[in-house]
């Protein structure tokens, strides 16, 4: 057995994984994501699936109202909210209260 160290695996911050995180923590399925959304969902399976929509700006501002989630996050990526020590995030976001209830507010 070999002892080589291992590099940590960092998922790629990309829109579909943002969208893929964002209905998972909320514990949603894709229909129902879609639904909440209004956004059609043949185009909420093909943002998860990697392909650019068509109007994006205005698709990410849907999932932004509906959902609760940070517009410029869900749009361009970057840190994640960081989480104290009882687990509840620092930062705007998707909070865990949030995701239990799948009634998110909208993140100042």
């Amino acid at each position: 057995m070999s002892t080589q160290p291992t590099e940590r695996w960092i998922p790629a911050d990309t829109l579909a994984v943002r969208i893929l995180l964002v209905r998972t923590t909320l514990g949603l399925s894709q229909r129902e994501a879609s639904a909440q959304t209004g956004i059609p969902y043949g185009s909420w399976q093909s943002m998860e699936d990697g392909r650019s929509p068509r109007d994006l700006p205005a698709k990410i501002a849907r999932i932004s109202m509906s959902l609760g989630v940070d517009r410029d996050w869900l749009m361009w990526g970057g840190p994640l909210a960081q989480t104290g020590t009882d687990g509840d995030p620092l930062e705007s976001g998707v909070t865990r209260q949030q995701s239990r209830n799948k009634t998110p507010s909208i993140a100042a």
